[in-house]
């Protein structure tokens, strides 16, 4: 199997409608941040990177800056991109970043995305004088292992709410 890249995992996202309202600055923000929870669930899950690339912080939150200029500037080179096949461990971190946050706007994603340090930090590293340094805003991957606490308790909760022990409790009748 070829080499997956954060390409293929944008693509995946389009194909399933995820990038809501299609073609608008908050449909291009709401690919960004599931790519980022994408990646942070796969370090949380399986301890290892869905892709290379580094994120950005940028004012609206983490930003992949490759596939946001190619979303903004050639959607349809991005609609059209013949993505790879996943390994069956990709597809289940794809299909948990759908469930979890796939039904959320982009601005509460965009917040969501503003309670990491690191984002802080780097958002705050790349102003100066008014002026934004893009290169300065790249977050290395190791950080984004440094906070991943929240996103375990928020798979946790999400595999407590979708066990059947629990479907079992919502049916009685009290």
């Amino acid at each position: 199997m070829k080499k997956t890249n954060v390409f293929d995992y944008a693509k995946w996202f389009l194909e399933n409608n995820l990038d809501t309202p299609r073609n608008t600055f908050k449909g291009n923000m709401k690919l960004q941040k599931l790519l980022f929870f994408a990646q942070l669930i796969s370090l949380a899950k399986n301890d290892k990177l869905l892709f290379e690339d580094k994120f950005c912080a940028f004012e609206n939150g983490m930003v992949m800056e490759n596939v946001r200029l190619l979303y903004k500037n050639d959607l349809d080179k991005l609609l059209n991109y013949r993505r790879k096949d996943f390994s069956a461990e990709d597809l289940e971190v794809l299909e948990l970043t759908k469930n979890i946050y796939g039904g959320e706007e982009a601005d509460v994603l965009s917040n969501m995305t503003h309670q990491f340090e690191y984002w802080k930090k780097y958002l705050t590293l790349s102003i100066s004088n008014n002026y934004k340094n893009k290169k300065k805003a790249e977050i290395p991957n190791e950080e984004l292992k440094t906070e991943l606490d929240n996103i375990k308790d928020v798979l946790d909760a999400y595999e407590i709410m979708n066990s059947q022990e629990y479907k079992d409790t919502e049916e009685l009748d009290y």
